[in-house]
Protein backbone atom coordinates (compact mmCIF):
# COMPACT_ATOMS: atom_id res chain seq x y z
CA UNK A 1 0.00 0.00 0.00
CA UNK A 2 1.27 3.40 -0.92
CA UNK A 3 1.43 5.91 1.89
CA UNK A 4 0.19 9.42 1.07
CA UNK A 5 0.07 12.31 3.43
CA UNK A 6 -3.46 13.29 4.43
CA UNK A 7 -3.40 16.54 2.40
CA UNK A 8 -2.38 14.71 -0.76
CA UNK A 9 -5.20 12.17 -0.40
CA UNK A 10 -7.69 14.99 0.15
CA UNK A 11 -6.43 16.74 -2.98
CA UNK A 12 -6.63 13.50 -4.94
CA UNK A 13 -10.21 12.88 -3.78
CA UNK A 14 -11.21 16.46 -4.65
CA UNK A 15 -9.61 16.10 -8.08
CA UNK A 16 -11.50 12.87 -8.79
CA UNK A 17 -14.77 14.44 -7.65
CA UNK A 18 -14.22 17.46 -9.89
CA UNK A 19 -13.38 15.18 -12.83
CA UNK A 20 -16.63 13.24 -12.29
CA UNK A 21 -18.69 16.43 -12.13
CA UNK A 22 -17.21 17.77 -15.35
CA UNK A 23 -17.65 14.56 -17.31
CA UNK A 24 -21.00 13.41 -15.90
CA UNK A 25 -23.95 13.88 -18.33
CA UNK A 26 -26.18 16.92 -17.77
CA UNK A 27 -29.14 16.58 -15.43
CA UNK A 28 -32.38 15.25 -16.86
CA UNK A 29 -33.97 18.73 -16.76
CA UNK A 30 -31.10 20.23 -18.74
CA UNK A 31 -31.19 17.31 -21.13
CA UNK A 32 -34.96 17.71 -21.64
CA UNK A 33 -34.60 21.46 -22.24
CA UNK A 34 -31.87 20.83 -24.81
CA UNK A 35 -34.05 18.26 -26.56
CA UNK A 36 -37.01 20.68 -26.52
CA UNK A 37 -34.87 23.09 -28.54
CA UNK A 38 -34.96 20.47 -31.27
CA UNK A 39 -35.40 20.69 -35.02
CA UNK A 40 -39.06 19.65 -34.84
CA UNK A 41 -41.58 18.77 -32.17
CA UNK A 42 -45.09 17.41 -32.65
CA UNK A 43 -47.66 19.55 -30.84
CA UNK A 44 -51.35 19.82 -30.01
CA UNK A 45 -52.95 23.26 -30.38
CA UNK A 46 -54.55 24.79 -27.26
CA UNK A 47 -55.44 28.35 -28.34
CA UNK A 48 -53.87 31.71 -29.27
CA UNK A 49 -53.82 35.11 -27.58
CA UNK A 50 -53.82 38.60 -29.10
CA UNK A 51 -50.31 39.12 -27.68
CA UNK A 52 -49.02 37.02 -30.58
CA UNK A 53 -48.44 33.66 -28.95
CA UNK A 54 -50.27 30.35 -29.00
CA UNK A 55 -50.40 27.53 -26.46
CA UNK A 56 -49.33 24.08 -27.55
CA UNK A 57 -49.14 20.84 -25.62
CA UNK A 58 -46.03 18.85 -26.34
CA UNK A 59 -44.70 15.59 -24.98
CA UNK A 60 -41.44 15.79 -23.10
CA UNK A 61 -38.48 14.20 -24.85
CA UNK A 62 -38.56 11.31 -22.38
CA UNK A 63 -42.21 10.70 -23.29
CA UNK A 64 -43.26 10.53 -19.63
CA UNK A 65 -44.73 14.00 -19.13
CA UNK A 66 -46.53 16.71 -21.07
CA UNK A 67 -45.83 20.43 -21.18
CA UNK A 68 -48.03 23.36 -22.11
CA UNK A 69 -45.81 25.96 -23.76
CA UNK A 70 -46.43 29.40 -25.26
CA UNK A 71 -45.07 29.72 -28.80
CA UNK A 72 -44.74 32.81 -30.96
CA UNK A 73 -45.18 31.52 -34.53
CA UNK A 74 -42.43 32.72 -36.88
CA UNK A 75 -43.69 35.06 -39.61
CA UNK A 76 -46.80 36.11 -37.66
CA UNK A 77 -47.10 39.72 -36.44
CA UNK A 78 -46.30 40.20 -32.75
CA UNK A 79 -47.76 42.98 -30.68
CA UNK A 80 -48.82 43.99 -27.21
CA UNK A 81 -52.29 42.62 -27.79
CA UNK A 82 -54.87 45.38 -27.69
CA UNK A 83 -55.09 46.78 -31.21
CA UNK A 84 -57.40 45.60 -34.00
CA UNK A 85 -54.61 43.93 -35.98
CA UNK A 86 -53.55 41.87 -32.95
CA UNK A 87 -57.10 40.72 -32.39
CA UNK A 88 -57.48 39.86 -36.09
CA UNK A 89 -54.23 37.83 -36.00
CA UNK A 90 -55.39 36.00 -32.87
CA UNK A 91 -58.78 35.24 -34.41
CA UNK A 92 -57.22 34.00 -37.64
CA UNK A 93 -54.71 31.77 -35.84
CA UNK A 94 -57.44 30.31 -33.63
CA UNK A 95 -59.72 29.71 -36.62
CA UNK A 96 -56.98 28.13 -38.74
CA UNK A 97 -55.54 25.89 -36.06
CA UNK A 98 -58.89 24.87 -34.57
CA UNK A 99 -60.18 23.96 -38.02
CA UNK A 100 -57.05 21.97 -38.70
CA UNK A 101 -57.47 20.01 -35.48
CA UNK A 102 -60.96 18.94 -36.55
CA UNK A 103 -59.51 17.79 -39.85
CA UNK A 104 -56.93 15.66 -37.96
CA UNK A 105 -54.05 17.64 -39.42
CA UNK A 106 -50.51 17.13 -38.13
CA UNK A 107 -49.06 20.19 -36.29
CA UNK A 108 -45.27 20.44 -35.97
CA UNK A 109 -43.14 23.15 -34.34
CA UNK A 110 -39.84 23.60 -36.23
CA UNK A 111 -36.65 25.08 -34.77
CA UNK A 112 -38.28 25.56 -31.36
CA UNK A 113 -36.20 27.98 -29.32
CA UNK A 114 -36.77 29.63 -25.96
CA UNK A 115 -37.02 33.43 -25.85
CA UNK A 116 -35.94 35.76 -23.05
CA UNK A 117 -39.53 36.23 -21.81
CA UNK A 118 -40.09 32.49 -21.21
CA UNK A 119 -42.10 31.96 -24.39
CA UNK A 120 -40.80 30.05 -27.38
CA UNK A 121 -40.52 30.86 -31.07
CA UNK A 122 -40.94 28.32 -33.85
CA UNK A 123 -42.05 27.91 -37.41
CA UNK A 124 -45.46 26.22 -37.19
CA UNK A 125 -46.44 23.84 -39.95
CA UNK A 126 -49.67 21.97 -40.39
CA UNK A 127 -49.33 18.84 -42.48
CA UNK A 128 -46.20 20.36 -44.02
CA UNK A 129 -47.67 23.80 -44.83
CA UNK A 130 -46.17 26.83 -43.05
CA UNK A 131 -48.83 28.64 -41.03
CA UNK A 132 -47.23 32.03 -41.80
CA UNK A 133 -47.95 31.48 -45.53
CA UNK A 134 -51.70 31.84 -44.96
CA UNK A 135 -52.86 34.69 -47.25
CA UNK A 136 -54.84 36.46 -44.53
CA UNK A 137 -51.92 36.29 -42.08
CA UNK A 138 -49.62 37.63 -44.82
CA UNK A 139 -52.01 40.54 -45.36
CA UNK A 140 -52.19 41.22 -41.61
CA UNK A 141 -48.38 41.07 -41.35
CA UNK A 142 -48.07 43.64 -44.16
CA UNK A 143 -50.70 45.83 -42.49
CA UNK A 144 -48.84 45.64 -39.17
CA UNK A 145 -45.53 46.47 -40.89
CA UNK A 146 -47.14 49.46 -42.64
CA UNK A 147 -48.54 50.75 -39.35
CA UNK A 148 -45.12 50.77 -37.69
CA UNK A 149 -43.46 52.78 -40.48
Amino acid sequence: MLFMPRTTSNLLAAGIAAFCLVFTPASQAESSKAKMNAAQVEAEFRGCEAAGWCRFRIDSPDGLTESLIRVRPDGVPRSSGGDATSVAVRNRLNALLSNMIHQAKHIVLHDLKELDDGTFAAAVTVTGVDLAADPILVELREKAAGATR
